[in-house]
């Protein structure tokens, strides 16, 4: 008898794209499901979009509540999920029809914890482009580090259930998977990879990543968030030295290119600033970080800038 996969579908105001997701779901050649749709109070015609679904297909259950985010709609799904593993897949994206079979089939090989895909983003336009999900076939964090740095996504990835006994995902944070996935890699007694882009991830117009808003600086939060678990449960030196890493590459670099690009451009140099600030105050010697010192000379100008806050040479040089 095949082991009972969870999959956990958060699903908020998605009527336009819940039929492709749930579809790409039931034509999973792995049978043995159990689908977790969470209406996570939505305004639209989702939630009876869901238990449409519900008549057609014994596997599927439905959870309906309020609004709480995306977060706490996968934590109520945690909550009655019955499967030897677990999966979640975010309403408006779809999975390859092997995906679930193949996962578990390298998880169960190689006895792993945790097994890991590639993804596709899917454009608006049609344009696809390849997301790696890490190169590597089998590893532990304890072994190599490095690995607790691989994509942080929690859909390219089956877990074994069990792995959330002490784990949840952050109920109203920005960078819900920054804040857990690492944690759970960490967790892992081994880390299996199955090299195919199973897992198509939308990337929707309209986004709100353009509009400004302090939220954003709560990725430091989610990084000392990992850093705090790994310092109560081995405190080894190595893996806390790579999460900090993420500090320059997600913190300084990442955020620094999404405030860069904010509609509102005068916000953007307050943003800049501040963001410069909360760095410091979470990693002071980040100017010393071995990734740091990779980073081209333009773009390490631009952060030696914004360290003297010369913003407004940056916004120029930004094009702002």
């Amino acid at each position: 008898m095949e082991n009972i996969v969870s999959v956990i579908v958060p699903v908020y105001n998605v009527e336009k794209y819940l039929e492709r997701c749930v579809k790409s779901i039931l034509l999973q050649s792995y049978i043995n499901l159990e689908i977790i749709l969470v209406n996570d109070g939505s305004t639209d015609n989702s939630l009876e979009l869901c238990r449409k679904y519900k008549k057609k297909d014994k596997r599927i259950m439905v959870i309906d509540k309020t609004n709480g985010g995306l977060s706490d709609a996968r934590n109520a799904g945690l909550e009655v999920a019955t499967g030897e593993y677990v999966c979640f897949i975010d309403s408006d994206d779809f999975i390859e029809s092997t995906m679930i079979e193949k996962m578990v089939a390298q998880a169960e090989l190689d006895q792993a914890d945790i097994c890991v895909c590639d993804m596709e983003y899917l454009y608006d336009d049609g344009n696809k482009s390849f997301a790696s999900g890490g190169d590597f076939s089998k590893a532990s964090v304890k072994e190599n580090p490095a690995l607790i740095r691989i994509n942080n996504s929690a859909c390219n990835k089956l877990f074994k259930t069990s792995m959330f006994m002490d784990v949840k995902f952050p109920v109203g944070k920005y960078y819900e998977d920054l804040a857990t996935v690492p944690i759970l890699l960490y967790k892992a007694n081994l880390v299996a990879k199955v090299n195919e882009a199973f897992y198509i991830y939308y990337q929707r117009t309209g986004s709100i990543a353009h509009t400004a808003n302090k939220k954003i600086f709560e990725i430091y939060d989610a990084i000392e968030d990992c850093i705090d678990y790994v310092q109560k449960h081995g405190n080894e030196t190595s893996i806390i030295n790579e999460l900090k890493h993420q500090f320059v590459i997600h913190g300084l670099d990442l955020t620094t290119l999404r405030i860069k690009d904010f509609d509102d451009k005068i916000l953007i140099p307050e943003y800049l600033l501040e963001n410069m600030e909360i760095l410091r105050q979470h990693y002071p010697n980040y100017q010393k970080d071995i990734y740091y010192k990779k980073y081209p000379w333009k773009k390490k100008l631009i952060f030696k800038l914004l360290e003297w806050k010369k913003v407004q040479l940056v916004m120029r040089i930004y094009g702002r």
